[in-house]
């Protein structure tokens, strides 16, 4: 079954009249949401066929969900990207999916428009859906781009053709792409099909614990690039009949009124995004009554996060939880979460029905007995198809256990007696900044072309709860303000380094490779000094 298909009213007898989308006030029904997509798809098949990549590059709006099922839809692949990208990162990410199109919003045009010397572009209204009233005003406030159109065409006037009969691929051949480090912290692109991504929507009963989601809102803060957000604030959500509600922006003064005028019951975030809503007047008493539970991922969630959102439920006399999920984006994220039916304090949870998890040692294949930590592997339906044009790392990802396959995951953990599993470190060097994964190789590449550079290492390191990067330099780099703007300028912001400082060596570990304790050390006693 194909995204788009399992989205069909066929599959849970919605209402097509029922709201399945809300944004900026606006519902969109069912109906209005299968007809967009049409649309959508009419529109886009003369500029990417079947196999043939496209890039969104856009936060949550309804325009970002209509244009992911259209792209299914026709047969082609959607390759989803950060709308905060730097244009030369996003030239790179284009040209190694092999990219055929770049959709984005008119908004980002005076960032992209260079992208089409080389790439044909669509360009969306952020408002398009909106009334003109608030179109106005939203161009009001954001000058529309005046630059040069060439190779640049506004979405409502592309030409509609019908659509493609045979997709030429199968469900289990790749319909998505997502941005990861991999398990090894290098950058990678995710290959993911449409019966993975679709073997975790069908259990959105297990993992809401909600039988009948149907009516019932779920926060689609979390944008469309993020494996989340993608797959349960999105498909999860509306291949069972939820409505998704969209914010291109997470705002928790508007998550908090919505929670008050009943319309947000599910909550999917990363901890950034909870610490703050904790921080709103209005999330608090009766008005909590109507939430029913909230899972957190993407980072680790420190267990004074839970302990305070829980402790606000239980003062307000309210059923709604916060727990704590496990997956990565090799597996369409979650694979293990807590819930109302177990729940261990410091634990990741119990594995989803059907999928397995096994703790070996970080170079092995042969299962370790419980409560041995070792490297975490995952197995069953929802594992990625591969890293694209990767076969090395392919080959060292994926391992055989009992006939079945498994995908390693970074990660250094174990599972108890009782079938929990536990989360330690991350193997890999990957930062998590407000659930987003930043690269320090990345940083250090960047880094190590500017001129005068011999040598960078980028550690993460931690101010009033907050993670930070410092980026420690050798040679005779040029300033720190021009290496920041470096940065910036190349990569997103999460790399950005808050910490630029030149050092004599990087230090190194008796085997020779960069002391990364010993630098977030040092990073630590430099913030703590600034804030005196």
């Amino acid at each position: 079954m194909f995204l788009y298909q399992m989205l069909s009213d066929e599959y849970m007898r919605k209402d097509g009249k029922s709201p399945a989308l809300l944004y900026m006030g606006k519902s969109f029904s069912y109906d209005a949401l299968h007809k967009a997509i049409d649309d959508a798809a009419a529109r886009l098949t003369p500029l990417v066929g079947r196999g043939e990549v496209a890039t969104i590059c856009m936060p949550n709006t309804p325009e970002c969900v209509y244009c992911f099922y259209a792209l299914n839809k026709i047969g082609a692949i959607a390759h989803m990207v950060h709308p905060l990208t730097p244009e030369p990162q996003l030239r790179k990410f284009m040209a190694a999916a092999r990219s055929k199109l770049l959709i984005t919003l008119s908004v980002n045009l005076e960032k992209y428009a260079p992208i089409a010397r080389d790439y044909p572009i669509v360009s969306i209204h952020p408002a398009r859906s909106l009334n003109g009233v608030l179109r106005f005003a939203f161009d009001i406030k954001n000058r529309p781009y005046k630059g040069d159109t060439t190779n640049i065409t506004d979405f409502d006037k592309l030409r509609k053709v019908p659509l493609p009969i045979d997709l030429g691929r199968t469900d289990d051949s790749t319909g998505v792409y997502l941005h990861s480090g991999g398990t090894g912290g290098e950058p990678k692109i995710i290959e993911l099909s449409d019966n993975a991504i679709n073997s975790l929507a069908a259990r959105g009963r297990e993992a809401l614990a909600k039988q009948d989601a149907r009516g019932m809102y779920m926060l689609a803060a979390l944008p469309m690039f993020h494996g989340f957000g993608l797959a349960m604030c999105i498909h999860a959500a509306l291949t069972h009949g939820c409505i998704s509600v969209l914010m291109p922006k997470f705002s928790p003064k508007l998550a908090a009124k919505l929670v008050k005028k009943n319309k947000l019951h599910f909550i999917i975030g990363v901890p950034s995004l909870f610490r703050s809503l904790l921080k709103q007047k209005d999330f608090s008493g009766d008005a909590l009554k109507n939430m029913y539970v909230a899972y957190v991922g993407g980072d680790c969630a420190p267990q004074d996060l839970l302990d305070e959102f829980n402790g606000r439920m239980k003062d307000a006399g309210a059923n709604g939880r916060l727990f704590e999920g496990y997956g990565l984006t090799e597996t369409v994220t979650v694979c293990a979460l807590n819930n109302y039916n177990h729940d261990k304090r410091g634990s990741m949870g119990y594995m989803l029905s059907g999928l397995k998890a096994a703790v070996v040692e970080p170079d092995g294949s042969t299962p370790l007995p419980p409560d041995t930590k070792g490297e975490i592997v995952i197995g069953g339906d929802t594992l990625m198809n591969g890293y694209l044009d990767n076969p090395e790392e392919n080959e060292r990802v994926f391992i055989d256990i009992d006939g079945e396959r498994y995908v390693r995951t970074g990660d250094y953990g174990y599972i108890d007696g009782d079938g929990y599993l536990y989360f330690v470190q991350r193997i890999k060097r990957i930062i998590k900044i407000g659930g987003i994964s930043v690269y320090p190789k990345e940083i250090e590449s960047c880094a190590l072309d500017i001129q005068g550079v011999t040598g960078a290492c980028a550690v993460e390191y931690k101010k009033d709860g907050k993670t930070f990067i410092a980026l420690f330099l050798t040679g005779d780099p040029p300033s720190e303000a021009e290496v920041r703007k470096t940065v910036a300028d190349n990569l997103s912001r999460y790399a950005s380094p808050t910490i630029v400082r030149t050092i004599d060596a990087i230090p190194v570990t008796p085997v020779m490779k960069a002391d990364t304790r010993a630098l977030e050390k040092l990073a630590s006693e430099i913030a703590e000094g600034e804030s005196k």
